[in-house]
Protein backbone atom coordinates (compact mmCIF):
# COMPACT_ATOMS: atom_id res chain seq x y z
CA UNK A 1 0.00 0.00 0.00
CA UNK A 2 1.23 3.67 -0.66
CA UNK A 3 2.05 5.35 2.60
CA UNK A 4 0.63 8.95 3.43
CA UNK A 5 2.57 11.59 4.60
CA UNK A 6 1.22 10.23 8.32
CA UNK A 7 2.59 7.00 7.88
CA UNK A 8 -0.36 5.33 7.64
CA UNK A 9 -1.79 3.92 4.31
CA UNK A 10 -3.51 5.80 1.51
CA UNK A 11 -7.16 4.66 0.86
CA UNK A 12 -7.89 3.35 -2.25
CA UNK A 13 -8.81 0.60 -4.64
CA UNK A 14 -4.98 -0.11 -4.80
CA UNK A 15 -4.46 0.66 -1.13
CA UNK A 16 -6.77 0.69 2.00
CA UNK A 17 -9.94 -0.33 -0.07
CA UNK A 18 -11.12 -3.09 -2.42
CA UNK A 19 -11.34 -2.70 -6.26
CA UNK A 20 -15.00 -3.29 -7.58
CA UNK A 21 -13.26 -6.57 -9.44
CA UNK A 22 -12.15 -8.51 -6.32
CA UNK A 23 -15.82 -8.53 -4.82
CA UNK A 24 -18.98 -10.01 -6.19
CA UNK A 25 -22.12 -7.30 -5.84
CA UNK A 26 -25.97 -8.50 -6.38
CA UNK A 27 -28.53 -6.01 -8.29
CA UNK A 28 -28.42 -3.62 -5.26
CA UNK A 29 -24.46 -2.88 -6.06
CA UNK A 30 -24.59 -4.69 -2.12
CA UNK A 31 -21.24 -6.76 -1.50
CA UNK A 32 -21.63 -10.32 -1.41
CA UNK A 33 -20.79 -12.15 1.58
CA UNK A 34 -18.62 -15.02 0.07
CA UNK A 35 -14.61 -14.63 1.17
CA UNK A 36 -13.84 -11.85 -1.25
CA UNK A 37 -12.46 -8.95 -0.28
CA UNK A 38 -9.06 -6.33 0.44
CA UNK A 39 -5.88 -9.33 0.12
CA UNK A 40 -4.37 -9.95 2.72
CA UNK A 41 -1.45 -11.50 4.44
CA UNK A 42 -0.23 -12.66 7.79
CA UNK A 43 3.48 -11.09 7.50
CA UNK A 44 4.41 -8.97 4.07
CA UNK A 45 7.23 -11.71 3.20
CA UNK A 46 4.24 -13.67 2.15
CA UNK A 47 3.41 -11.52 -0.40
CA UNK A 48 3.57 -11.70 -3.77
CA UNK A 49 7.46 -10.46 -4.44
CA UNK A 50 5.75 -7.96 -7.08
CA UNK A 51 4.25 -6.19 -4.46
CA UNK A 52 7.39 -6.22 -1.69
CA UNK A 53 9.15 -2.72 -2.83
CA UNK A 54 12.78 -3.17 -4.20
CA UNK A 55 14.47 -1.86 -1.59
CA UNK A 56 13.50 -4.87 0.82
CA UNK A 57 15.62 -7.06 -1.59
CA UNK A 58 18.18 -7.48 0.87
CA UNK A 59 15.37 -9.10 2.79
CA UNK A 60 13.29 -10.61 0.09
CA UNK A 61 15.36 -11.93 -3.03
CA UNK A 62 13.79 -10.76 -6.13
CA UNK A 63 11.50 -8.24 -4.72
CA UNK A 64 9.81 -5.97 -7.72
CA UNK A 65 7.29 -3.82 -6.45
CA UNK A 66 7.60 0.14 -6.69
CA UNK A 67 9.58 1.58 -3.81
CA UNK A 68 6.44 4.29 -3.16
CA UNK A 69 4.40 1.49 -1.70
CA UNK A 70 5.30 0.10 1.66
CA UNK A 71 4.47 -3.08 3.67
CA UNK A 72 2.04 -2.56 6.59
CA UNK A 73 0.24 -4.76 9.53
CA UNK A 74 -2.53 -4.40 12.10
CA UNK A 75 -3.43 -6.91 14.58
CA UNK A 76 -0.91 -9.62 16.78
CA UNK A 77 -3.22 -12.55 17.21
CA UNK A 78 -3.57 -15.26 14.34
CA UNK A 79 -4.23 -15.05 10.75
CA UNK A 80 -7.67 -16.95 11.55
CA UNK A 81 -11.23 -16.94 10.29
CA UNK A 82 -12.97 -14.82 12.39
CA UNK A 83 -13.88 -10.68 13.09
CA UNK A 84 -11.21 -8.24 12.20
CA UNK A 85 -12.67 -4.90 12.87
CA UNK A 86 -15.63 -3.30 13.27
CA UNK A 87 -18.23 -4.62 10.32
CA UNK A 88 -15.41 -6.70 8.83
CA UNK A 89 -13.99 -10.32 9.09
CA UNK A 90 -10.98 -12.13 8.40
CA UNK A 91 -11.26 -14.58 5.60
CA UNK A 92 -7.94 -16.75 4.85
CA UNK A 93 -7.36 -19.37 1.74
CA UNK A 94 -4.72 -20.34 2.81
CA UNK A 95 -2.14 -19.89 5.17
CA UNK A 96 -0.44 -17.43 3.16
CA UNK A 97 -3.67 -15.11 1.99
CA UNK A 98 -6.66 -14.20 2.71
CA UNK A 99 -9.35 -11.44 2.51
CA UNK A 100 -10.71 -8.65 4.65
CA UNK A 101 -14.52 -8.99 4.46
CA UNK A 102 -17.65 -7.42 4.94
CA UNK A 103 -19.39 -9.42 8.22
CA UNK A 104 -22.86 -8.23 6.42
CA UNK A 105 -23.60 -8.11 3.12
CA UNK A 106 -23.22 -3.68 2.42
CA UNK A 107 -23.00 -1.26 -0.31
CA UNK A 108 -19.49 -1.32 -2.03
CA UNK A 109 -19.14 2.33 -0.43
CA UNK A 110 -20.33 1.39 2.77
CA UNK A 111 -17.64 -1.63 2.74
CA UNK A 112 -14.82 0.68 1.45
CA UNK A 113 -15.83 3.00 4.44
CA UNK A 114 -16.00 0.42 7.00
CA UNK A 115 -11.82 -0.23 5.65
CA UNK A 116 -11.07 3.00 5.58
CA UNK A 117 -12.09 3.37 8.83
CA UNK A 118 -9.65 1.04 10.18
CA UNK A 119 -6.51 3.15 8.76
CA UNK A 120 -5.26 4.40 12.34
CA UNK A 121 -4.78 0.48 13.16
CA UNK A 122 -2.32 0.10 10.46
CA UNK A 123 1.32 0.38 10.55
CA UNK A 124 4.48 0.15 8.75
CA UNK A 125 6.21 -2.87 9.42
CA UNK A 126 9.12 -4.23 6.72
CA UNK A 127 11.34 -5.76 9.59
Amino acid sequence: MKKGADDLPEVGPTNLGVRPMDVDVDAGNNVIVNGKGMSVAPAWRDININRIPKRLRTVAPGAQGTNSAACFCTGTGPFLQGPFAAALTLEPDSATHGNVTPALAVPLATFDAHLAATRPDWKVDEI
